[in-house]
C-alpha cells in the first residue's frame, strides 16, 4: 500500500467512521493551526438538494473573475482530492499526505479525537489558508447548526432547499431540519435562501431578524422566470438578466443558478463581478453526477440524486428532455434513504431497471428493492456488483435507447470510471 493510500486508509477509519455532531473539537483543533478559516471570507452553503450545484457555479463564476478562489465539498464521485481545490487545482495526493499528517500529529499531541469530516475539514481550511485565497465556497457535510464548517467567517449564508433526508441526525419533521440548516445563519451576514416551504420561510425570517441578517428568498425577493430551449430571465435583488443559459440541465439547476446569482449580488461590494463573467460562468459550469450525460447512443445519464425530493426533480429533468421515452434504470441506495420513495417516482419513467449495490455496509439490499418493484410491475433483474451490472444494462440496450444510473452518489463513484472508459473508446480517433 503507497503512502496515499494508507493515509486515505486511516482518515476513513477515524472513530470508526463515526457522525458525532458537535463543534468544540473542531474549534480546538483549529486554534492548533492558528484557525486558518477565519483567514478568508466564505460563502457558506446549506440545502438538502442542490448545495454542491450551487456551490460549483458561485466557484466557476468568481475563478473566472479572477479570484483566487477554493471549494470545499462532500462527498467526492470518484477521488479524495475532487474535495479540496483552489481554482480548478484539486489538492495533490503529496499534499494530502504531508497535510494529514501533521493534522494527526497536532491533534493527537492535544488530545483532540476528531471524526473522518472533522479531520477532512480541518484540512481543507489548512490548506486554503496556506494557498493565501481571496475567498472560498464552503460546502455544508450534514445539517449546518453542527457541522464541522460552521466555524467559517460567511460573507453570505446560502440555504438552497429544504426537505427530508440524514433524519436520524436532523429529525423527522421539516421543520427540525430547518431549525439545524438555520444555524448557519449568522448576526448580521445575509442569507440567501432558494424556493423553500412556508414553515421554513417563516423560521428563517425569525432566526434572520433575530440576527440582524439582511435575507432574501427565491420566489419573493428574487425570481426566474423559464424560457424555451432551457434559457431563464433572472430578477435580482438589485439586478435583473435576460436570456441566460446554465451549463446544468433541469428546472432544478435554473433555481439554483438563481440561488448562486443572488448570492453574488450580496456580496458584489467585496468581489464585484461583471454581466460578462457571470453569463460565462453559468455556460461553463461543471458538476459531475448532475444529470451528467455520459455517452450519446445510448444516451447514459449520470445523476446523484439520493432522496425524494433529488429524484422528483430528476424525473422532471428526464420528461423535461427525453419526453416520454422510457429508461433503463441502474439503481443502488443506501438502506437508511426512503429507496421506497425513489423507485415509486423513478417507476413512473423506467420500462426496466438493474438493481445493484454499492461497497459500502450501508447499501440497501438489491433483492428487497426488487420486492418493491414487483409490486409495480416493473421488470427487472438484480446484478449484485454495480460495474457488471453496469455492463450487464449495456450490453442489451439499443442506441436509440436512455439508460439512467441514480439512487446514490456512491454508486456513481464507482461506474463512472467504466462509463469514461466506454466513452472513449466511443470517441473517435
Amino acid at each position: 500500500m503507497d503512502a496515499y493510500s494508507e493515509t486515505l486508509y486511516r482518515i476513513y477509519n477515524l472513530r470508526g467512521g463515526v457522525i458525532d455532531l458537535r463543534l468544540d473539537r473542531m474549534d480546538l483543533a483549529l486554534a492548533l493551526f492558528g484557525h486558518p478559516e477565519k483567514q478568508f471570507p466564505s460563502f457558506h452553503i446549506a440545502g438538502t438538494n442542490g448545495k454542491g450545484s450551487t456551490a460549483a457555479m458561485i466557484h466557476r463564476i468568481l475563478s473566472l473573475a479572477g479570484y483566487r478562489t477554493a471549494l470545499y465539498t462532500s462527498p467526492h464521485l470518484v477521488c479524495f482530492t475532487e474535495r479540496i481545490r483552489v481554482g480548478d487545482v484539486e489538492i495533490s495526493p503529496e499534499e494530502v499526505v504531508e497535510l494529514a499528517e501533521e493534522v494527526r500529529d497536532r491533534t493527537a499531541a492535544a488530545t483532540v479525537p476528531l471524526t473522518f469530516f472533522e479531520f477532512v475539514t480541518v484540512m481543507g481550511f489548512v490548506h486554503f489558508a496556506r494557498q493565501k485565497v481571496d475567498v472560498a465556497v464552503v460546502e455544508v457535510g450534514l445539517g449546518g447548526r453542527l457541522d464541522a464548517t460552521n466555524l467559517v467567517k460567511p460573507l453570505v449564508s446560502v440555504i438552497t432547499t429544504i426537505s427530508k433526508d440524514h433524519e436520524a441526525y436532523l429529525g423527522s419533521d421539516l421543520l427540525s431540519i430547518a431549525r439545524e440548516k438555520g444555524g448557519i445563519i449568522k448576526p448580521g451576514v445575509p442569507l440567501v435562501a432558494g424556493a423553500l416551504p412556508k414553515e421554513a420561510v417563516n423560521l428563517f425570517n425569525d432566526l434572520a431578524r433575530e440576527r440582524r441578517a439582511p435575507a432574501y428568498f427565491l420566489g419573493q425577493d428574487y425570481r426566474i422566470f423559464l424560457k424555451n430551449a432551457g434559457l431563464f430571465d433572472y430578477t435580482g435583488v438589485k439586478e435583473n438578466f435576460e436570456m441566460l443559459s446554465v451549463a446544468l440541465r433541469g428546472r432544478h439547476q435554473r433555481s439554483n443558478a438563481a440561488v448562486a446569482l443572488a448570492s453574488l449580488e450580496t456580496a458584489r461590494e467585496t468581489f464585484p463581478v461583471s454581466e460578462e463573467v457571470l453569463r460565462e460562468g453559468l455556460r461553463t459550469v461543471k458538476w459531475p453526477g448532475r444529470f451528467e450525460i455520459m455517452l450519446e447512443s445510448p444516451t447514459v445519464i449520470l445523476d446523484g440524486a439520493h432522496n425524494g425530493e433529488g429524484v422528483k426533480a430528476l424525473v422532471e429533468a428526464v420528461q423535461e428532455y427525453y419526453g416520454a421515452r422510457k429508461v433503463k434504470l441502474l439503481f443502488a441506495s443506501m438502506e437508511d434513504k426512503d429507496w421506497r420513495l425513489m423507485l415509486g417516482l423513478l417507476a413512473g419513467v423506467a420500462n426496466e431497471a438493474v438493481l445493484t449495490r454499492v461497497e459500502m455496509e450501508r447499501s440497501a439490499d438489491p433483492r428487497q428493492l426488487a420486492s418493491y418493484l414487483t409490486d409495480r410491475g416493473v421488470p427487472h433483474r438484480v446484478i449484485e456488483d454495480s460495474r457488471f451490472a453496469l455492463r450487464s444494462l449495456l450490453d442489451g440496450v439499443r442506441p436509440d435507447e436512455i439508460v439512467l444510473v441514480a439512487g446514490s452518489l456512491y454508486l456513481l463513484g464507482e461506474i463512472r470510471p467504466a462509463v469514461e472508459e466506454i466513452a472513449s473508446q466511443n470517441r473517435p480517433a
